[in-house]
């Protein structure tokens, strides 16, 4: 049930802080929603509040998870490209994510820092993403990572969090 309460947190401060990004409510409702099937909860048990002995579990949950809901940018990576297209599509080149799936994966970010850290950013900067984002940036499409620099940026210049 801890892990449960604790997704129940998440969820709640996700939405709090996808309202202030402009998400749409539904989006937010159904944020996670998967986190609650046996083919995630029991993996997210363990890897937070039990044994961590099951790291390949854990691995093979999490990529389930990334492929399931776009507001990870791990989602917008086809691990294959294709050669129908033309050009062609190369391997693991990101495509474009969508204006919502942007806001969500921010909100994402923001309510787990609120969650499991116990604050919000401040209006002075984010440390989570000041250390994180030298890794993310390169991984995004170049107008999806502008999309999360231009959202991150604004709302904590204006002092949202």
């Amino acid at each position: 049930m801890k892990y449960f309460f604790l997704t129940i947190r998440h969820k709640w401060f996700v939405f709090l802080a996808g309202l202030k990004v402009g998400c749409p409510i539904l989006r937010l409702i159904i944020h996670d929603w998967t986190k609650f099937l046996p083919s995630e909860l029991p993996h997210y048990h363990r890897q937070f509040f039990g044994k961590t002995d099951d790291p390949a579990g854990f691995v093979r949950c999490w990529t389930r998870h990334q492929n399931r809901h776009e507001h990870h940018w791990e989602y917008w990576i086809p691990r294959t490209g294709h050669n129908r297209c033309y050009p062609p599509f190369p391997d693991n080149t990101p495509i474009e994510m969508s204006d919502e799936a942007v806001k969500e994966m921010i909100a994402d970010w923001l309510g787990a820092g609120r969650a499991y850290e116990g604050k919000w950013p401040n209006g002075g900067g984010w440390l989570w993403w000041e250390k994180n984002k030298e890794k993310i940036l390169p991984r995004l499409h170049p107008i999806t990572a502008s999309k999360v620099e231009n959202t991150i940026y604004s709302k904590l210049r204006m002092g949202k969090y």
